[in-house]
């Protein structure tokens, strides 16, 4: 007979035994679980890299192949924004190394595209002064007196506006200029204006200042004004025949004013003078463009508006502050 303690142990024992067994069932399959777990990630890893082998390619869940249309616009689009971002990057790093900078005194300075046009424009303009002055030649020896008065005025515009474009230091001097052909170009179209209205029997501008010595003093302004500009032209750049065009446009007004220059000197001033100034105008061309420019350090510092302005200015460019008390 099993008494009744007997029976308590047995139960407990057999309860215990069954709750062992419990979880090493338990634990078994976690680890069936786990094994099973990474041989799938390592099985999907295998085939996503299989996939991009083969050229396909997953985006936000949805698989495309390297044939896709939506694939290829896409990569096509971001390789040409990128080829055009680089291309830029590069035309920029070119077009920096290729900058001449220069020494100025009051700083470095560079050719822009801007500087580049008002120089053009500034040769562009003295030439057609001189296809002016040259159709006022023509039309007055080929005895077409009506290009006379139209050929004058395409040069004094011309002549203008070099006057307007032309770099020069002293500020005041090119005002004077500019004021002297203002006077000119006035007593010009007096004189036209004159003789439009019955003044006189001259048929244009030319011939009325041939036949009246006295209105050189109306038209001469503006040749003193290109006389200056001659002037400037040949003591900055050197040119002979800048200072060719310097000598004889004074002599060849006075000349006349004055009559102690005959027909034939005068003929021979006039031609000595056209022939300077074409030599003067096509040779603008060969010039470097820094040249007609100048010191641009100079303007850029005298554009400054206030001292503190300025003294920024040299301070940036490690120049002396001594240059202010130089340019007041």
């Amino acid at each position: 007979m099993i008494s009744s303690s007997q029976k308590g142990c047995s139960s407990r024992s057999l309860t215990r035994t069954r709750s062992v067994s419990s979880l090493f069932r338990n634990r078994r399959r976690i680890i069936r679980a786990k094994v099973a777990t990474d041989f799938a990630s390592a099985g999907l890893a295998c085939a996503r890299k299989k996939k991009k082998t083969n050229g396909v390619v997953a985006v936000g869940g949805n698989s495309f192949t390297k044939s896709s249309p939506r694939f290829t616009t896409l990569s096509s689009c971001s390789a040409t924004k990128n080829d055009s971002d680089e291309g830029r990057g590069r035309d920029d790093d070119e077009n920096e190394k290729q900058k001449e900078y220069y020494e100025g005194l009051y700083g470095t300075w560079t050719v822009t595209s801007r500087d580049e046009l008002e120089v053009w424009s500034y040769r562009v303009a003295l030439s057609l002064a001189c296809v002016g002055a040259l159709g006022v030649v023509f039309g007055d020896v080929s005895g077409n007196e009506e290009m006379v008065n139209p050929s004058y005025f395409l040069g004094a515009s011309g002549f203008g506006v070099a006057l307007v474009l032309v770099h020069m230091y002293v500020t005041p001097i090119k005002r004077v200029m500019q004021a002297l052909y203002a006077v000119g170009l006035i007593g010009s179209l007096g004189i036209v204006a004159y003789t439009q209205n019955g003044g006189s029997s001259s048929s244009s501008l030319l011939e009325f200042v041939r036949e009246h010595r006295s209105a050189v003093w109306f038209i001469g302004p503006m040749f003193a004004s290109f006389t200056g500009l001659a002037f400037k032209e040949g003591a900055c750049y050197g040119k002979p025949e800048a200072f060719l065009l310097f000598l004889l446009t004074p002599i060849m007004c006075l000349g006349h004013l004055t009559g102690l220059a005959s027909d034939e000197v005068e003929t021979f001033f006039v031609a000595s003078w056209m022939l300077g100034f074409l030599v003067f105008a096509g040779r603008k061309y060969t010039q470097a463009v820094k040249d007609d420019i100048g010191d641009k350090s100079v303007f850029t510092f005298r554009g400054l508006k206030t001292d503190e302005e300025r003294r920024d200015y040299l301070e940036r460019q490690g120049k002396d502050l001594s240059l202010m008390e130089d340019a007041m």
